[in-house]
Order: structure tokens, then C-alpha cells, then sequence
């Protein structure tokens, strides 16, 4: 039973670790970063003017 309660541990970190990185993929991707500063563009452009 032990083996059972081992193996379930560390699929569940592998779960884990599998979801961060698919969320640090689809933030940091080229088309993803382009939508993520435009509201900081638009606000230094407000600051300016």
C-alpha cells in the first residue's frame, strides 16, 4: 500500500509542476506578450499627454 501512496504523491506534484509550466508557456508566448503590454503603453501615453 505504501508503493500506492508514493506513486500517487508524486503524480500529484508532476500535476502540479505540468500546470505551472503550461501557464508560464502560455503567458510568456510571443502573441500573449504583445496583449500584455498594450495597457501599459496606453497608460504611459496617458501620462505623458
Amino acid at each position: 500500500m505504501e508503493d500506492w501512496s508514493s506513486l500517487y504523491k508524486f503524480a500529484r506534484l508532476a500535476a502540479l509542476a505540468a500546470a505551472l509550466v503550461g501557464i508560464a508557456v502560455w503567458l510568456f508566448r510571443p502573441s500573449q506578450k504583445e496583449r500584455l503590454e498594450a495597457p501599459a503603453r496606453r497608460m504611459l501615453e496617458e501620462d505623458e499627454g
